[in-house]
Parts: structure tokens; sequence; C-alpha cells
């Protein structure tokens, strides 16, 4: 019908088109242009893979830390083992401090809106590091000395006490405090009883053969560059209290009840759901051991780069396993509805990828509900 009536428009009353107006040349045109491949040297090949002189340093950390559930507030000590693989001498590092990117003025908060995904929502918060030494001398005499720093925001600026020439390891040991914001930039925070824990502890920034120390600012955005390590965490939370937490649990007989221990036990042979901790378990006061005091969840993680966790008393928790591999999900009897399978959508997710592209390399996947929308760390 369109084109009918169209075609029946008299020639006299067409109009010619305007002329089309010139365009104003492309002034960029980059993003056209081939990648830039940096040229191939003797750490990485013109392909990218690693060359025959390629290194990494490492880091490796035990941390001890309680979590002041009525005070919104995480206290910490740990010890950082660092080695110098580079060719270079070391004379100073750099620290990631990323809780000051919730400090009022910081440039987290000037370049996002407060109540934005981004912002810090009015709150005033920051990593206070009370004490930071480097441990020199031997395993029989320790000798430790304060190091000087320069805080440069969400990182940290430390002279180290002797230079760290290559191949060897300096020892640091830091203690901090913050207060949790209740929202980390969609990385961390609190709802209610529930904490998420993300960039919460001091950490050493990569030293790498390209950009030598990378110290980009932290803006509770984008991904994460660490070295790896193997990760021992100590984490002290009211009785009542379930953690989830990067690192397999070492101390089952500590923390959870018989049941539970059984039915973990159970789980990491089953390729269908088992429940480790019910609601009706939760409503019972049956899921905890005890209801006073505080318990302390110890876990280990080989070859990761970082390392998270998470804390509530109101967690049902489920576990399945695919190839030895435990398939874990963590959540409140409120989102139940929308949860209760993602035990078993994380075990058809690892063997899918594992089949696919290559194995999954660590003991065990958790997903936790939460405040947060979305976030990835190891396990």
């Amino acid at each position: 019908m369109i084109l009918l009536a169209l075609a029946a428009v008299p020639a006299a009353a067409q109009r010619p088109l305007p002329p089309l107006r010139p365009q104003a040349p492309v002034a960029d045109t980059s993003i056209f242009a081939p990648l830039a491949h940096p040229p191939a040297s003797e750490t990485r090949t013109g392909g990218g893979s690693p060359g025959h002189a390629y290194w990494q340093n490492r880091a490796d950390y035990d941390i001890a830390a309680s979590l002041d559930t009525a005070a919104h507030r995480l206290t910490g000590t740990l010890t950082l083992r660092y080695t110098n693989n580079a060719p270079d001498t070391l004379r100073f590092v750099w620290l990631q401090t990323e809780q000051n990117a919730f400090r009022s003025g910081s440039l987290n908060s000037l370049i996002f809106a407060q109540d934005s995904r981004f912002g810090a929502r009015g709150f005033d918060g920051g990593d206070v590091i009370t004490r930071l030494e480097q441990v020199l001398g031997t395993a029989r005499a320790p000798r430790r000395v304060a190091l000087s720093s320069r805080d440069e925001g969400t990182v940290t600026k430390v002279d180290l006490a002797e230079p760290l020439a290559p191949g060897r390891t300096a020892t640091l040991e830091i203690a901090w405090h913050f207060t949790i914001p209740e929202h980390g930039a969609d990385r961390m925070g609190y709802d209610g009883a529930l904490f998420e824990l993300a960039q919460w502890f001091p950490r050493i920034a990569v030293y790498d053969d390209i950009e030598g120390w990378n110290t980009d600012p932290y803006l509770g955005q984008g991904e994460f560059y660490l070295d790896y390590g193997t990760y021992t965490l100590a984490l002290t939370v009211p009785t009542g209290y379930v953690v989830a937490a990067t690192g397999a649990l070492v101390n089952p007989r500590e923390v959870l009840t018989p049941t539970q221990m059984r039915r973990l036990a159970q789980a990491a042979t089953s390729d269908t759901t088992i429940r480790i901790i019910t609601a009706e378990e939760l409503a019972s006061g049956a899921a905890r051991p005890g209801r006073t005091g505080t318990l302390t969840w110890r876990f280990r993680a080989e070859n990761v780069r970082d390392a998270v966790w998470a804390a509530s008393p109101e967690f049902q928790w489920d576990a399945s396993s695919w190839n030895g591999i435990l398939a874990m999900a963590y959540y409140r009897p409120s989102a139940a509805v929308n949860w209760y399978d993602a035990a078993d959508q994380s075990r058809m997710s690892i063997q899918e990828y594992s089949e696919r592209w290559f194995p999954y390399p660590w003991p065990h996947i958790s997903a936790v509900e939460g405040p947060i929308s979305g976030m990835e760390y190891p396990m």
C-alpha cells in the first residue's frame, strides 16, 4: 500500500534532494590502525608467550584478621614474604592500600558521584596502618626495623631497610585496621549481618619487566593485577557466623558440627547438591556449634593472586562436586528462590570449561550471595 501511494505522486510534485553536506575528515583513525605489538625480548616472545628469561615475582601471605560485627571494623596483622625474581635490586616497594579509596577527598570520591555504583555514599574510612616493619637477621635471631612510607592514596611507597637483591626474599610485617564501608564500590561491603570482604589487606603491587612498579590508583572499577603466591588465613568471627573464603578450610573440626563435616565429605564425591546447612537448622540454632564467643576459621590457598572472604550468621550452605573439586554456594534464606541451585550451576560451569578449555586449577569454587552485584576472585 505504501509503495503504491508513493508511485502515484505526480513527477512535478517531486523535489530534488538537497546536496549532501561535505563530511569533515575523521581526525582520529587510531581505532582502525593495526595493533602495535611490542617487540620481542628475552622475557617475552613476539607472539606474547614467555621468553627464555621471563620472570615473575612472588608474594606469600600469612594473614590473621578479626571482624567486629557491631562496629563494622576489621583488624588484622600479616606477614608478607616477597621474593624478587627480577634481575633488578629493589630499594623500595609499593603497597596497594585500597581502602583509602573510601576516604573523604580521595580520588575515587572526586571522580564518582557519591550515590553512584563506585561512589563512597558519604562514607569516610580508609586503612590505618599501625605497624610496618621489615624482619632482618636470622630465624633464630630476628631483628625488626620500622620502615618509612609515603601515603599516596590507594598506593603507598615503602622504603626497605635493606635492598632486596635478585633471588632474595624480604619479609614485611604489617598491622592495620579499617572501618568497613557499607557500599564498597560494588566490590565489598555489608548488608545487615552479612559481610563481604575484598581489597581488605595491604598487598604488594606488581613489579614487572614492562612497567616496573605498577602503581595505578584503585578506583573501584576494573580488574586486578597481582603476583601469585600462597595465602594462609586465620579469620576470627562470632561463633554464630559461617565463613566462605579463598582457600581450603583446614580446621573443620573446630568450626563445623559433626553433621556438617559428614555432609561435606559426602558432597566431595557427589554430583548432586548436598545441603550442608539448611534453613531449618538456621532457624533452630542447630547450624552452629555455639552462640557466644568467637571462632577462628583457617584457610590455605596455593598459587593464587588474591584472597577474599564473606561471613554471615544466615548462610545456607550447599555443596556438590565434579572430578574431586567442590562446588559450593552460600546464601541467605531470603534469596533461596534464586540461589537454591547455585552449587549445581557452579559444578556444571567448571565441568564445561574444564572439558572445553583447560582444567580448573583449584580445589573448590564458591558462589556467595550478598550486596555485591558481581565480582570474581580466586575460588
